[in-house]
């Protein structure tokens, strides 16, 4: 069975002796966002209404996993060391029929799936994701079902028309299936972002976060649109927590489920804007049509409007050649009839004061249609009242706290992890009852030239973390220069998110990176053609290199079942998955057995094959990997199940690290260049002889058993090849391990260390 983790002093995952843990894994998985039945990723056309008429009869059962294909997959993870898996569900997965109309069937496929996983050697370490992306996959994302926006009284079927939103899905020709348009009329690299800014996105998370401040008109029976909204999403996770722990309570007796984290990258809509009439100076991603909130109202009711259009280029985003879009009389709100018909079929009454076929802004004074002036601002500053970090510490504390305690009241023990708004500090939870030991904090992380160029640029960087924080007077301070800096200046935002995050919840609280990883469709796909990965493998390393420095805990985005060449993760041309089936020709299996051997004590160079414990019982990895107990590990021809065939840019993503630290971290490195892995860390003192070992993870992918070559500056160790992991048992105090191929000398690589820095002992010559 897992151990228990608990968290230290120091805000450091533990187990039940306070020996430091380290959670890695991924995000299982992107499919998660779209349809299973019919398959309706977002490269499927909208040729007709069936698409929102028929919204509340899909099914997400097989997303993220096949039943039959669970283990295979899960083998592949645990290939990698990996313990950990943030399991992701949405919104509409579980309530796509509407209010209170849950999927039960889709909730025991999910209660299912995640049995088989705990099921494959001792399973892995799950925390549950209800996760989004611009609200909702009919406003260009995925998360909430299609009733949340009749709910607000909003028309999606119109969103094309009035540009308040931007889907994938109008991009693709019906006949042919493939994407259209010219330049500044197709679905451009990374532009489904942009619905964050446009009218029903924004719209949708006032309402949910502010409804009862910027909305009161806006009440459904009897409930501010606010309250309603929590409600509903709070109660559908909820029930799928209940159902979980009602028909299979073992996953968390046995330490399977440890968790769940809050909504998914929460965003505050116009909350804080200044000037609706304006966009706003410190936006940083400006792409395509890019209407102020005031040309979004206008557009909403059918007005027409010239949009700025910007492009991306190399230094930015510049603007473009202006377009207009003209409606042509669609709304973006619902008609009084088409709202009539939806109420009755959902049970809602509505105030009277919230009418029908109009925008909700209007309703509320902030513009309105003057004859023989046409449409006039009157609040430019309607959403003024607050800023980012009253948003942070109020609006989102505000529904933070309603499903702490509801998850609270149905369980003390497991962990939340609270996600404040991507790459924001959280709000300021000191000494307050909804900050416990339990609690983790979620951050983010995308390297913003990686991500918005879909290339690895050796030579030019952005302090990504710095632009949003507004450190800098001009964004022209915050380049780079080297591929070296690149890489240490993304080591140094993300302890600065770290440090950040402390500084407002304590430093007890950990920090997680619960998302972080890089398109793998780089430079036009050329790695597909060439299987050339080395700006993908360069640029995971860069990650790789920055969250090790750190002992970072981590979950990478992602690992999708259905990836492909063609259509990456199948939403929105994201390629993030670390795995695809057409990747699996690549890998060949070529390391070879080696016999088992006694373990080598510590000297000026050692060097150790596979080996096991003869004293005593054998030699085992810790409990969250530890394999049947009926499993002979001295025995040469006991061999674990593995598999590596699919991964992308292999080199950098398996890795060496420490599974369970003795003691405490203090640095780590893996050198991908030379094939050398350095640890530092703090023994714990003990009057004891040293019994407990520190467990490192040696991947056979790096370093061959018959060449493994160790330093250290005490101990001894010992070597299980088929697991991967290297038990060194070491003394007290300031202590350091570098593990390298016999092979290889050191030498040094972008962002490594420099060698005259370490102890002069730990050299391999």
């Amino acid at each position: 069975m897992p151990a228990k983790i608990h968290i230290s002093a120091n805000g450091q995952f533990c187990d039940n002796d306070d020996n430091e843990i380290q959670l890695r894994g991924v995000n299982l998985d992107a499919s998660v966002k779209i349809p299973a039945k019919p398959f309706l990723s977002t490269h499927a056309p909208i040729a007709d209404n069936t698409f929102f008429e028929d919204a509340d009869k899909v099914s997400f059962i097989n997303h993220p996993l096949v039943l039959d294909d669970i283990e295979q997959h899960i083998i592949r993870l645990k290939s990698l060391g990996y313990n950990t898996i943030r399991f992701l569900f949405t919104w509409e997965s579980l309530e796509h029929a509407g209010p209170g109309q849950y999927d039960f069937d889709y909730m025991d496929y999910i209660i299912e799936v995640l049995t088989r996983i705990n099921g494959v050697e001792q399973g892995m370490y799950v925390y549950l994701d209800p996760h989004q992306d611009v609200w909702s996959r009919f406003s260009g994302g995925s998360g909430a079902p299609l009733w949340t926006l009749y709910c607000a009284g909003f028309q999606p079927a119109n969103f094309l028309a009035t540009d308040a939103a931007i889907l994938h899905n109008y991009y693709i020709d019906p006949k042919t299936g493939r994407e259209v348009g010219k330049d500044e009329e197709s679905y451009l690299k990374m532009v489904w972002p942009t619905n964050y800014f446009k009218l029903a996105c924004q719209t949708m998370f006032t309402l949910f976060f502010g409804g009862k401040q910027y909305a009161p008109k806006c009440t459904i029976n009897g409930e501010n649109i606010q309250d309603y909204l929590q409600g509903k999403f709070n109660d559908a996770i909820m029930t799928l927590c209940t159902r979980i722990k009602e028909k299979a309570p073992e996953l968390f007796e046995s330490n399977c489920i440890i968790g769940l984290e809050s909504m998914n990258e929460p965003n505050c809509g116009y909350i804080g804007e200044t000037n609706l009439d304006a966009v706003p100076k410190e936006r940083d991603l400006k792409l395509g049509r890019t209407p102020t909130a005031f040309q979004s109202f206008m557009l909403g009711e059918g007005i027409e409007c010239t949009l700025d259009q910007y492009k991306r280029t190399f230094f930015g985003f510049s603007k473009g050649k202006p377009c207009t879009v003209d409606p042509k009389g669609k709304k973006a709100w619902l008609s009084a009839q088409e709202r009539d018909a939806i109420d009755v079929k959902y049970n809602w009454e509505r105030s009277p004061e919230w009418k029908p076929d109009a925008c909700i802004w209007k309703l509320h004074g902030v513009w309105e249609i003057q004859e023989g002036k046409g449409p006039v601002l009157l609040k430019p500053n309607y959403f003024s009242q607050a800023d980012e970090t009253i948003f942070i510490n109020n609006h989102f504390v505000e529904y933070y706290t309603g499903i702490y305690n509801k998850f609270r009241a149905f369980d003390k023990e497991l962990f939340i992890i609270m996600q404040p708004p991507v790459m924001k500090p959280p709000p300021n939870l000191q000494n307050s009852k909804i900050l416990d030991n339990r609690t983790i904090c979620a951050c983010h992380f995308y390297d913003g030239m990686t991500l918005m160029y879909k290339t690895w640029n050796k030579r030019i960087g952005i302090d990504t973390y710095g632009l949003v924080k507004k450190k800098y007077s001009n964004p022209a301070f915050a380049v780079v220069l080297g591929e070296s800096n690149i890489r240490k200046c993304i080591r140094k935002q993300l302890s600065e998110m770290q440090k950040d995050a402390k500084a407002m919840l304590g430093k007890k609280v950990p920090v997680f990176f619960t998302e972080i990883g890089i398109p793998f469709d780089m430079d036009d796909k050329k790695a597909y053609i060439t299987n050339d990965y080395s700006s993908q493998t360069a640029a995971l390393d860069a990650l790789g290199f920055a969250l090790e420095g750190s002992n970072f805990s981590y979950s990478l985005w992602c690992y999708c079942s259905i990836n492909s060449h063609e259509w990456g993760d199948n939403w929105n041309n994201e390629d993030f998955s670390i795995w695809s089936a057409d990747d699996k020709p690549l890998y060949r299996d070529t390391r070879a057995r080696t016999p088992t051997r006694e373990p080598s004590p510590a000297s000026t160079t050692v060097s150790v094959s596979t080996s096991s414990s003869k004293s005593g019982s054998p030699s085992q990895p810790p409990s969250f990997i530890k394999p049947d107990n009926n499993l002979n590990l001295d025995s040469p021809s006991c061999t674990l199940k593995t598999d590596l065939s699919g991964f992308r840019a292999l080199d950098a993503l398996v890795r060496p690290f420490p599974i369970k630290i003795h003691g405490r971290f203090e640095f780590a490195e893996f050198n991908l260049h030379n094939k050398s892995y350095l640890l530092k860390l703090v023994g714990k003192t003990t009057s004891e002889r040293i019994t407990v070992p520190t467990y490192i993870f040696i991947p056979r992918h790096h370093f061959a058993p018959s060449q493994l070559s160790i330093r250290s500056s005490s101990g001894h160790y010992t070597y299980n090849a088929d697991y991967q992991v290297l038990e060194w048992f070491h003394e007290p105090g300031h202590q350091f391990i570098e593990i390298c191929v016999k092979s290889k000398s050191r030498s040094s690589t972008p962002g490594s260390e420099d060698p005259n820095d370490l102890p002069a002992e730990c050299i391999i010559s």
